[in-house]
């Protein structure tokens, strides 16, 4: 494996990132800004699909290392044969383990299906449903399965749209007719996730053809948070913000450490989900007037010790209505409500704010730090630290 070193000179780093998507676009962002404050560094960028037989052009260009983010497994096997330090994000094939002298950078698709349903749980919903991406792919297939394994663990099933044909796949005024058939069907008070803002787009505007009113009727989150998009349809669109700039800083970072013959694990995990709530997903789906008046004066009161008898005293409800309500509306104990509700409001501070975990537990309801990250783990799978914002 050659590499280049900082007595060769400056770097060449050929990027190939399609950039049609939001967060790809992000991701350059990042490995540009990254260049800017460490470099300089030399690019050779292509912003499109790169196929095969464009690798003589990349090959003359004599580049020091690659960054390269593609579906393509033709082309992601050219890039290997270059034997240059290679980052590789989101690359196919996710449990081959990456060639020498390259590193596999992979989001955990997975975990934002468990983050979107935590979401919805804790807002109270009972039924849920999920609309996957317009062609197939492995990372759609991993949030709908990330979501629905989450929401079996709490008994809860999930209406899958299922597969687009490869007409509607080709012109969505195709598919449109089906999906508000579909979208009619569902249950009041349904949760909806989505795997892309624009799958979120054309949801939102079937609801509109259809009179389903959201959030009241249908509640909808999507992925990407691409502001051009979920700012400007009608309601405004919930989505999980996947940190594209940050990302691409960390796969600067990497190939820089890769460039200088540094040690680098071979396969790096990013798990930065943030949900970005807009008025699409902005409703806690509770009817019950009474169970609704009791779980208002909780969320006012989340950084107090939970007694049901205090909480029975102040809204008038009795204790015995309020276990027995909660019960049919939840299918388990009040108190395991309130746990959802702490839970939920730690992860949004956690995502927002850069408060030291001992404050939120304290803003939360948890005993200390610990407690908390120990509920945040048991939920997700993942260390509060997760859920951070990365820094700039």
């Amino acid at each position: 494996m050659k590499r280049a070193s900082a007595a060769s000179g400056i770097p060449r780093v050929l990027v190939t990132i399609p950039t049609a998507n939001f967060t790809h676009r992000k991701v350059l962002e990042g490995i540009l800004d990254y260049a800017r404050i460490k470099g300089p560094w030399q690019f050779h960028l292509n912003t499109g699909d790169i196929a095969v037989q464009d690798m003589k052009r990349v090959d003359n260009w004599k580049c020091s290392g690659i960054i390269a983010l593609s579906s393509n497994k033709a082309v992601l096997r050219r890039l290997v044969r270059f034997r240059k330090p290679t980052v590789f994000i989101n690359p196919p094939d996710a449990g081959n383990v990456p060639p020498r002298g390259c590193v596999f950078v992979r989001r955990d698709d997975r975990n934002l299906g468990r983050v979107a349903a935590e979401y919805f749980i804790s807002g109270g919903f009972r039924s849920f449903a999920f609309v996957g991406a317009s062609r197939p792919a492995a990372w759609s297939d991993d949030r709908r399965d990330g979501f629905t394994t989450r929401l079996a663990q709490e008994g809860f099933t999930c209406i899958d749209y299922g597969s687009v044909t490869p007409e509607e796949s080709a012109d969505a005024a195709i598919e449109a007719p089906r999906l508000l058939t579909w979208l009619k069907t569902l249950p009041r008070q349904t949760a909806l996730f989505t795997v892309k803002d624009i799958r979120g787009q054309q949801i939102l505007s079937a609801c509109l053809d259809a009179s389903i009113r959201v959030p009241e009727d249908l509640a909808v989150l999507s992925t990407d948070n691409d502001p051009v998009l979920c700012d400007t349809v009608s309601p405004p669109l919930s989505s999980i913000s996947l940190d594209g700039e940050n990302t691409g800083k960390l796969c600067a970072g990497i190939l820089d450490d890769l460039l200088h013959g540094k040690k680098v694990e071979p396969v790096v995990s990013i798990m930065c989900p943030r949900i970005i709530t807009r008025r699409s997903s902005d409703v806690t789906a509770v009817e019950d007037p009474l169970l609704a008046r009791a779980l208002d004066y909780v969320r006012a009161h989340l950084d107090e010790p939970f007694r049901i008898g205090k909480l029975a005293s102040e809204t008038g409800i009795s204790v015995r209505t309020i276990q027995l309500r909660a019960r049919k509306q939840f299918g388990h104990p009040f108190r395991e409500e309130i746990r959802r509700l702490r839970l939920a409001k730690a992860i949004s501070l956690l995502s927002n704010t850069d408060l030291p975990a001992a404050d939120i537990a304290a803003m939360c309801g948890f005993c200390s730090g610990s407690h908390l990250s120990r509920a945040v783990k048991d939920a997700f799978g993942y260390p509060p630290s997760t859920f951070r914002p990365k820094p700039t």
